[in-house]
Formats: C-alpha cells, structure tokens, sequence
C-alpha cells in the first residue's frame, strides 16, 4: 500500500510539471563525487555570468555545469576543483566554434560540457579530465544519430554529452575507461523520460548525461558511471530548484548533471 502510495504521488508531481519549462538535476553519491563544497550562481547576463566564473575559478572552485534557462545562465561550482584547470570558450556559429575546440584538443584540453544559447555556443574546456581521445558528430535529426552513436560505440569511444542548437543536434564522444556499456533514450514527454530513467537504475546503470533539445528529451545511461546512489529533482522556476538542491546536499548528494527543458 506504502508503495503504490509512493507511485501515485510521483506520478501526481510529474502531471504537474508536465508541459511546464522546468529545472532538472541529477543528484548522485559515490566515489567520483566527493565534494565538499558547491554552489549554484545565476545572471542575467553573460558577461556577470563569465566574470563569476573567473572569480570562482580564483576561489579554488570548479565550473561544473552550465546551462540557460528562464532568461538566466546558471553555473553549477564545486570544490576540490575535479579538474587540473578550465577554460570556457563561446562562439556565434558552429562553424566558428569548431576551430575552438580542435585548438583545446591540440592543447590538452578536452569538451566537457556544451550549450547553445542566445545566439551563442559555449564550451567549457579542462585538463585532468580521464578522457585520453574526443571526437563530435552533428546531425539535423536526431533519427540521423542513431547509426553514428552506434559506430562510435564499436570504435571504443562513449557518448558524454549531447546539445541542441543551430537547428542541429551534436553529439559528444570520448575515450573514457571510466564508463561501462552505454545505453540511451530519447522521449517526447518528460514522464515518459522519468519512467525511463528509473526502469535503467533498476537495471544497474548510472543516468549519465540529459538534454532537452527540439520537443525530445534524451538521456544517457553507463554501467560502473561511478555513482553509488542517483535522484532525480525538478522545480519549474530557479529559485525553487536552488532550495531543492540546498536540501540533496543536506542529505549527502551532489549535483552532477543539470539541464533545463519543457
């Protein structure tokens, strides 16, 4: 009776937040999140927004994630610093932004998070990162990735990250030992998204990365993502998520992935 209890409330919340624009967070424990510190900070502006990650940078804080939502560019900063050093890069189109990111490769850099937001991709570039090869794939549907996710899979390489923007979707790939089997799923409904993460964590994987880009959800799953325990929380406006994240790090969690879609 408990159960179907717990069952029915969750389904209630996800009602309610379906079709809204909404913050999401993944909130996990374990050995690759042992962070004793961490701090959401949201602007307005990009320029405030790069200036308090430089701040942060001196502060011995690492940008983590990033994403604009709700008129805002948020940050995510967290301590110890996982990463040897940082470097947050922007450009206006695609094909002005990959020369950028060959450029970090040549230098030892490796993509660790991208975006697309007013009219601008950012990229936020670190060393010490565990990748040892990166590469991308863009296709204008998302139907056109399917087969390439799967080829990059038999070449050894893992998927880390995904954005939509430029009416293209691009895909992230990476030399990572640390991620086992990868499996994905796209949705056209936050609930059914929802419904699919939890049926994956029941299987044994990690959700390891999420986006929202063009009416679809995806999220990526890994076996041994290095995460003990993972929750999932959303509120529809900054504020509200900001008290729900205060809250999962009472409890001993932290924030791992962050994004924001409808």
């Amino acid at each position: 009776m408990k159960l179907l209890l717990m069952i029915l409330m969750l389904s209630a919340t996800l009602f309610a937040y379906e079709g809204h624009h909404k913050w999401v967070g993944v909130f996990a424990k374990g050995k690759h999140v042992a962070y004793s510190d961490q701090k959401l900070y949201g602007t307005l502006f990009w320029e405030d927004f790069r200036k308090e990650v430089h701040r942060m940078w001196r502060e011995g804080y690492d940008l983590t994630q990033f994403k604009y939502g709700d008129g805002k560019w948020v940050g995510l900063f967290s301590k110890p610093a996982p990463f040897s050093t940082e470097s947050l890069q922007s450009a206006g189109r695609w094909k002005d932004f990959r020369p950028l990111v060959i450029d970090a490769w040549k230098q030892g850099y490796y993509l660790t998070d991208l975006h697309y937001a007013l009219g601008k991709w950012v990229g936020l570039f670190a060393k010490g990162v565990g990748y040892h090869g990166q590469s991308y794939n863009t296709k204008k549907s998302w139907s056109k990735m399917d087969p390439v996710i799967v080829d990059r899979w038999k070449e050894g390489l893992k998927l880390t990250d995904i954005a939509y923007g430029e009416l293209k979707w691009v895909a992230l790939f990476s030399k990572a030992d640390s991620l086992g089997r990868q499996s994905y799923s796209v949705r056209g409904y936050f609930s059914q998204i929802v419904d699919k993460i939890v049926q994956m964590w029941h299987q044994g994987y990690d959700l390891t990365a999420l986006e929202y880009g063009v009416g679809k959800w995806v999220a990526v799953f890994s076996e041994d993502g290095g995460y003990d325990r993972q929750k999932l929380s959303f509120r529809e406006s900054f504020d509200d998520f900001v008290g729900m994240f205060e809250k999962r790090r009472r409890e001993g969690y932290a924030l791992v992935t962050l994004t924001y879609g409808w």
